[in-house]
């Protein structure tokens, strides 16, 4: 079995763990150490079933496999920047045994994580660091970039072009050969009827972009 330490200390690094778990019942694969934190501090501190063995900064003197447990996108590009030109550290992708997918006809990165009950048809591109939730559905010819996250329940339709460190909310829906830019953000159960620019969010049925208030003064 190879050695592998989960990048966080949240509800989503166990979660990653109870994936590991999941696919070492298949087939035994995964020796989780443990966490890699960023406070040093809390090294042995326990999270779930697993400590805390390491801060983020010790895979840099290490020769071993790692998941990112973190659904931030911006987190996640960090860490993909950070660790891109250092060889020491795999980043596999790990896919749940439920998942349904055409394999021979999907193209995918490294680092993506796959949780239960995802749907990919087929001629799908995915590149690499990206966050699959629960139970989502992506339709023929989807294209994706890196450091995206999908929260459970959503539904992208064929053809439609996901761009870098994207957020996608809980039971969103986005119509056919759609395009969104990098760093779009998503409003839980939105539904995208249009192409949506980079650096946008966009919540409601039918989805609409966000504008924030401005901040009104009594003078």
């Amino acid at each position: 079995m190879k050695d592998i330490i989960i990048l966080g200390a949240s509800g989503l690094a166990r979660e990653v763990a109870f994936l590991i778990e999941e696919l070492n019942r298949i087939k035994p694969t995964w020796n989780i150490l443990g966490f890699a934190g960023v406070e040093r501090e809390k090294i042995g501190q326990s999270v779930g079933r697993y400590k805390i063995v390491c801060a983020e900064d010790d895979l840099f003197d290490m020769q071993v496999a790692a998941a990112i447990g973190i659904g931030t996108p911006l987190i996640l590009k960090k860490i993909a920047e950070r660790f891109a030109s250092y060889t020491g550290v795999e980043f596999p992708n790990l896919i749940h045994p439920s998942t349904v997918w055409d394999q021979e006809r999907i193209i995918m990165g490294q680092g993506n994580i796959v949780c239960a009950g995802n749907i990919f048809t087929t001629d799908i591109k995915i590149g690499s660091f990206n966050y699959f939730n629960l139970n989502c559905t992506y339709g023929h010819d989807v294209e994706i970039g890196n450091c995206s996250v999908f929260n459970p329940g959503i539904n992208l339709s064929g053809g439609v072009k996901i761009g870098d460190a994207c957020l996608i909310g809980t039971g969103a829906t986005i119509l056919q050969y759609l395009t969104l830019g990098d760093n779009v953000t998503v409003g839980a159960g939105a539904v995208v009827t249009k192409n949506v620019e980079p650096n946008t969010t966009v919540v409601g049925v039918p989805a609409k972009q966000l504008v924030p208030r401005l901040n009104q003064g009594n003078g």
